[in-house]
């Protein structure tokens, strides 16, 4: 399970799969965004910097970010490799 944010500060998307504990090991999956809680997961580039495409992003990096720093978004994302 997974969950989509956006990270308030640089306005990117931020797919959360795994809780983080106090020592950055990975946990339980992720499943809702929590307060006090860390978790890991794709970080997505910014879209004009990798693609010309509307809707297209780069490639992720694996990324932790503290639940204060992220923000819910509903929205379905359909990730498609190329």
């Amino acid at each position: 399970m997974s969950f989509q944010a956006k990270v308030k500060e640089t306005d990117q998307l931020f797919v959360a799969t795994n809780e983080v504990d106090e020592d950055r090991a990975w946990g339980k999956d992720a499943r809702k965004l929590e307060k006090g809680k860390s978790y890991v997961g794709y970080l997505f580039p910014a879209l004009s910097e990798y693609s010309s495409k509307p809707g297209a992003f780069g490639r992720p990096t694996c990324a932790i970010f503290e639940s204060d720093a992220l923000e819910v978004l509903s929205v379905r994302v359909k990730l498609v490799v190329e």
